[in-house]
């Protein structure tokens, strides 16, 4: 029977040098493999990796900014929307805690300099 499991999700990005700075800072890693000005990826664990494309090398149809929310998880939001800022992120909401879950779950939601969103959230499920 053939299995079907999550590998990776890319965003596309309009300048990938300047995506690829924002991204180091923002996960604190380097890029594990790069094509050029073509695609980067992070390999974020779990045998899982986020990317970033570039659409207009690719020839794809892909739309910058609305196509997906990835959401990256942390053990310190206060830390990483710091490091969101300086890193060039336009905050779109600030840190809060979310009142309708039954677990505990601080998020804010901010632009990465290509214009994508991206939710940071720090939360504790039992």
């Amino acid at each position: 029977m053939s299995k079907v499991y999550f590998d990776h999700v890319y965003v596309s990005v309009q300048d990938i040098n300047r995506a690829i700075k924002f991204y180091e800072t923002l996960l604190d890693k380097k890029v594990s493999h790069r094509e050029e000005n073509t695609w980067a990826d992070f390999d974020i664990g779990s045998g899982c990796y986020f990317g970033l494309i570039n659409p207009e090398i690719i020839g794809n149809e892909r739309k910058i900014g609305n196509n997906s929310i990835p959401v990256f998880a942390t053990d310190n939001v206060d830390d990483i929307y710091q490091k969101a800022k300086n890193a060039g992120a336009k905050i779109i909401h600030d840190i809060e805690t979310l009142k309708y879950t039954d677990y505990f779950y601080r998020v804010f939601l901010c632009e990465d300099t290509e214009g994508n969103l991206i939710e940071i959230a720090q939360y504790e499920r039992s």
